[in-house]
């Protein structure tokens, strides 16, 4: 019956306010259904860091999606990634929600990041055919560089690539860390139930 359906993947180590800010702007903004969160399993461009055991095990990242976003009855969390054995390729996640979602539009939520990055994925000709993008603007990154590696996305592959504005919200994963490991607050940058998760399995210290 239509309607759209919101991807956010992503390793989520840890889920911060961030990451939810821009999950509800772009539900709302692009009138979402709902918008399925997926922790990353073995993400491909982080193979090394993984081997380093700088990321923190799945089950606790994808524990704390589920804190985080349990008061939000537009918001569900989904394990495909974190069950899957080896490498894991964000096609093979998008196949997986379609399977599920048939008559559904799906939509991929980013950073901007990501768009400098993207055509180095797996089968990046099938993933613009099946999903459009709604990328964020994130503070730091050249507006123009941007909008001109969009534009010849769009002239490439046909892609649907949407951007969006969104207040400042800079916020980083890495510096969640290590604000942990340095002993320091991190009260309002990240959900109290997701702190306390970190807090009682003495995570990245």
């Amino acid at each position: 019956m239509g309607g759209k359906i919101g991807i956010f993947g992503g390793s989520f180590n840890p889920i911060h306010i961030g990451h939810l800010h821009l999950a509800e702007s772009a539900r709302v903004q692009f009138d979402m259904e709902r918008v399925i969160f997926i922790p990353t399993g073995m993400n491909p461009f982080k193979y090394k860091e993984k081997q380093r055991n700088d990321i923190s095990e799945r089950k606790s990242r994808y524990e704390m999606v589920c804190l985080a976003t349990k008061s939000n009855p537009y918001f569900e969390v989904s394990p495909i990634e974190i069950n899957r054995v080896g490498k894991t390729y964000t096609i093979d996640t998008i196949r997986k929600v379609k399977e599920s979602y048939p008559d559904k539009e799906l939509y991929f939520i980013a950073g901007a990041d990501i768009i400098f990055s993207i055509t180095k994925w797996r089968k990046i000709d099938e993933v613009f055919r099946q999903t459009a993008f709604i990328v964020a603007e994130r503070p730091g990154y050249p507006n123009a560089k941007l909008r001109w590696t969009i534009a010849r996305l769009k002239h490439r592959y046909q892609a649907r690539i949407y951007l969006m504005m969104l207040s400042g919200m800079d916020i980083t994963s890495t510096d969640i860390r290590k604000r942990i490991k340095a002993g320091k607050s991190v009260r309002y940058l990240i959900p109290d139930e997701v702190n306390a998760y970190i807090q009682d399995k003495h995570l990245y210290r």
